[in-house]
């Protein structure tokens, strides 16, 4: 655990040192939507965002709370926790929970430490880990390693280190279990397999 505390310390302390020299910045970000927000969108938010309908900044890096939403158009390092969605365009380093009413969008390299969850859809494009949960009616995160539970109606994922359950599971490299209707395992001994596929 201690190991695990000081890779994050690290984690979040190195993301706030590659902030480039131009970027102001900003403890507090509170707003209604942009550009009703302090500060403008052009800051980086190092410590508590709070958005009354959704927010939009460069960076955020610490608690990400929007009753709508919020927009991150580089980096994230955090918690997110919205209503409706979270969506972060650049690096996206999950803390904890990622958590949305709708749908996480994150469109750059992502690694979760927790849990993503979504009451419809996690979308993760770019090459990405999560250790931990994810959970969501459809997750497509195509070019992702899962070492946990990938579970939903649909799972997509490139290589799973545990397990995915729901009604269809899809994954390149499998190490562990797929439980569902119907289960895709690329390399596997099985490629196609009703109800239980396994891999090693």
């Amino acid at each position: 655990m201690a190991k695990i505390s000081r890779f994050l310390f690290i984690l979040m302390v190195s993301s706030l040192v590659s902030l480039e020299a131009s970027a102001a910045l900003s403890p507090l970000s509170v707003g209604l939507f942009p550009p009703v927000q302090f500060p403008p969108s052009d800051f980086s938010v190092t410590g508590f965002r709070a958005s009354l309908l959704w927010g939009r900044h460069r960076d955020v890096y610490g608690l990400d709370l929007g009753v709508l939403g919020n927009i991150t158009d580089q980096s994230f390092t955090g918690i997110a926790v919205s209503g409706l969605f979270n969506a972060t365009h650049g690096t996206t380093n999950i803390i904890g929970l990622q958590a949305a009413g709708l749908a996480n969008f994150n469109t750059n390299k992502t690694r979760v430490f927790g849990v993503q969850l979504a009451a419809l859809l996690n979308k993760n494009d770019a090459e990405s880990s999560l250790s931990g949960v994810q959970f969501a009616l459809v997750n497509l995160s195509p070019n992702m390693s899962i070492y946990g539970l990938q579970a939903g109606i649909y799972n997509k994922a490139r290589s799973v280190y545990g397990f995915q359950i729901g009604l269809v599971n899809s994954c390149t490299d499998l190490h562990g279990l797929q439980i569902g209707l119907v289960n895709f395992h690329e390399k596997g001994l099985f490629a196609v397999s009703p109800i239980i596929n396994f891999g090693f």
